[in-house]
């Protein structure tokens, strides 16, 4: 069942803020949550949009003046357009001509990092870009599409949410694709050898990066402070020099080394292991290089020397007979890759000392200044003595082959549900 969202479309397009400092509050709370817990997931709503432009967002409180009042109500609640109950409409906003209010319906089972009921940061992002005067979109993977799809434990906004919010706003302005400049700490290890194992997303978005026995922990900035730290002192029973690992869909982070690998839930062993990899990943090779989830139809590519494998679990085989395929069909990525990871709706994919952008919609590397491949420990590790333009004489390591099979990267592939598929997905 899909539930709609709502917002005033009489607004004349790129109805727009004419300040990037915009003030909000919160005049009425949900019923059945935490006052902390809601100021907390408001915020992060507010991030999707202030990470990929100039805004700011500030909170304020009482009878202040601000520019996006926010409010939970029932029924009729004064503006006219009254809520429905359970179900069908969850919420509506204004465009910025018209006040940039967003009310929510308090009928609703709001709730917070749950498959259950409604969730409210992914309902109050959608509702905070029609405040800040976006449109609905007709693209089915943005974020600004009018229905609600449920949680999505790895959120990512979608590249047309990006543009649409830029054309408004323009660019956030920082130094390349990976944030603002490096940070004044920098790590001497990843700067003097900026090859790694594997690179991950955890359950809660936050950037992993394993090297031999120590990892490190990401922001946009660079490396977080406090790192590194060993990862047996995380992660109990996990060996080191990792070769790849990714966090799939029912939120479970997996590790592979050699013919083995690892399940975890957050930091925990899930389970007994190791397991064989031709015993829980059928088809896919032992001693792989990278693996990642592609935002592009949420299906796990393994990678290995020149070639890849495509793995969907809810499929038999999980992998087509058609594979492994060549790696040359992924525009612009060189063979032997080191790592694979996916980012604000790219993937990138690491080899030595460099790192390549791979655009998920336009399939190939992103053409950009300065051109792919980059050095790692610039734009990632914040090491400011590294190289920050192109790396190697040659901005492509090979010639383009044909895109890839329209079957293998169908964007609009059925992912299933966690609901339905949930914990025995994945060799459960």
């Amino acid at each position: 069942m899909h539930f709609t969202y709502k917002t005033y479309i009489f607004s004349r397009p790129g109805s727009r803020w004419r300040t990037k400092n915009l003030t909000y509050k919160i005049s009425k709370y949900p019923t059945g949550l935490n006052k902390q817990e809601v100021d907390k997931e408001i915020a992060k709503a507010f991030g999707v949009w202030s990470g990929e432009t100039d805004l700011t967002f500030t909170r304020k409180s009482g009878h202040e003046n601000v520019h996006i009042e926010i409010r939970f109500e029932v029924g009729e609640h004064g503006d006219g357009d009254p809520f429905d109950g359970p179900g069908g409409t969850l919420a509506h906003a204004y465009f910025p001509v018209y006040g940039g209010d967003a009310h929510f319906d308090d009928s609703e089972r709001w709730t917070i990092r749950s498959y259950r009921g409604t969730n409210l940061f992914q309902v109050a992002a959608h509702e905070f870009g029609h405040s800040l005067g976006l449109s609905h979109s007709d693209v089915k993977s943005a974020l600004m599409a009018p229905f609600y799809r449920g949680y999505d434990p790895h959120f990512i906004l979608d590249r047309d949410d990006v543009d649409a919010i830029q054309a408004l706003y323009g660019e956030k302005t920082r130094h390349g694709s990976r944030g603002p400049s490096p940070p004044a700490e920098e790590d001497p290890e990843l700067c003097k050898d900026p090859k790694v194992d594997a690179m991950f997303n955890t359950k809660d978005g936050e950037t992993i990066v394993f090297k031999g026995k120590h990892y490190w922990k990401l922001t946009d900035n660079g490396v977080a402070s406090g790192y590194p730290r060993r990862i047996n002192s995380t992660w109990k029973e996990l060996p080191t020099n990792i070769d790849a690992a990714f966090t799939y869909r029912n939120g479970k982070t997996y590790f592979f080394k050699g013919t083995q690998y690892w399940r975890y839930i957050n930091t925990t062993m899930d389970g007994d292991y190791p397991k064989e990899i031709s015993d829980g990943f059928t088809g896919i090779p032992d001693h792989i290089d990278a693996a990642t989830v592609w935002t592009g139809n949420g299906k796990i590519y393994f990678y290995k020397g020149a070639k890849f494998w495509r793995f969907d679990p809810a499929s038999k085989p999980p992998v087509r007979s058609n594979y492994p395929k060549l790696i040359q069909n992924w525009q612009g990525i060189p063979n032997h890759v080191n790592a694979a990871v996916t980012y604000k709706g790219y993937t990138y994919f690491f080899q030595d000392n460099a790192y390549y952008r791979f655009n998920d919609r336009t399939f190939r590397v992103d053409d950009a200044d300065p051109a792919f491949p980059r050095s790692t420990a610039y734009w990632w590790f914040g090491c400011k003595s590294a190289n920050r333009g192109t790396l190697g004489n040659d901005h492509w390591p090979f010639a383009f082959a044909n895109n890839l099979d329209v079957a293998d990267i169908d964007t609009h592939d059925d992912y299933g549900s966690l609901d339905s598929v949930g914990d025995i997905i994945l060799d459960a």
